[in-house]
């Protein structure tokens, strides 16, 4: 009994020691994980927000470390590495929607073009619109340059460029038929 009272405390300030220790194999696993993640390009331009979440994770990981509260290190390491892996899921699947959708919007927009061409020309022919047909002209030439630009970009496999620059001529060229439209409606009045 009398060694008892004596190796419980001793076995107590052992398993205290034990647990006093940062679990440094889940740490490095953590940053090495979270730093692949943020050199992989797709990774960066497909599932940023995912990517965030992960850096979050490691930065508070590191607070608790700081404050020598491992037992919470260990479960943000195994988070912030478990975001770090979808990250690369959610970037190949932000990259497939990406590519499905500027190549879709890409598409669209070569038949739009001659549309709004089409448009413009006609909108001339009325004497009366007061419109200026020579900036819709230019938007409609720096549109067609652009959507170049955005097939090039799709390409190269560049899709998140490829997308936001369709989606910006796209935005012009609703911009400018609704400029012929309400001139066109301000003339019926």
């Amino acid at each position: 009994m009398r060694y008892l009272k004596v190796l419980i405390p001793v076995v107590l300030v052992a398993a205290l020691g034990a647990c006093a220790k940062p679990p440094q194999a889940d740490i490095d696993a953590a940053k090495a994980a979270v730093a692949a993640a943020a050199q992989n390009a797709d990774i960066v331009a497909y599932a940023a927000d995912t990517l965030k979440t992960a850096q979050d994770k490691l930065t508070q990981m590191q607070t608790e470390l700081d404050t020598k509260h491992y037992d919470k290190v260990k479960s943000l390491a195994i988070e912030a590495k478990a975001a770090a892996e979808t990250a690369a899921n959610d970037a190949a699947k932000g990259k497939e929607r990406a590519q499905a959708d500027s190549t879709t919007l890409i598409d669209s927009l070569k038949k739009a073009l001659p549309d709004a061409e089409q448009k413009l020309t006609a909108a001339k022919k009325n004497r009366k619109l007061k419109l200026n047909f020579a900036t819709f002209a230019k938007q409609l030439q720096d549109a067609r340059a652009a959507l170049a630009d955005a097939q090039k970009d799709l390409d190269a496999g560049n899709f998140a460029t490829a997308l936001q620059k369709a989606t910006a001529i796209q935005s012009q060229l609703t911009d400018g038929e609704k400029m012929i439209a309400d001139a066109e409606a301000a003339l019926k009045k």
